[in-house]
């Protein structure tokens, strides 16, 4: 992100100098917004542990339980129950299922992600 930003600083600002100083103040401004960035998920991540909330402490799991139940009865369940339908020829109506779309499984995976990550930051902090 910030080399496009640098091009961009390069094609407008045609003396190099105050270009090179303009991309300097670019760089410490966004290595600022990093460290304090880390600094308040280090925040809250502590206020999670440290509380005495059960919901506040086990949101993530509830969370990817919610994910995980949606993928599985999506696929694995409802195809079982299929073959069961079709075996057993019992008569019962199963609509088709709609093809989900790719910002479903975009947001599965990246909530796995940040849970994952979440889990791992949680577990340094307690030691």
């Amino acid at each position: 992100m910030l080399d496009e930003i640098f091009k961009l600083i390069s094609k407008v600002i045609p003396d190099t100098a105050k270009a090179k100083e303009l991309e300097a103040q670019i760089k410490i401004s966004y290595d600022n917004a990093l460290s304090e960035g880390v600094k308040a998920n280090k925040e809250i991540v502590l206020a999670e542990i440290q509380s005495d909330s059960w919901l506040q402490r086990s949101w993530r799991p509830i969370a990817a339980l919610i994910v995980f139940g949606a993928i599985f009865v999506r696929f694995p369940l409802y195809h079982l129950l299929r073959l069961i339908v079709s075996m057993y020829e019992l008569n019962i109506y199963l609509p088709e299922l709609e093809e989900l779309s790719s910002d479903f499984y975009l947001m599965a995976t990246a909530f796995i992600s940040i849970y994952a990550h979440g889990r791992s930051v949680e577990k340094r902090l307690r030691k």
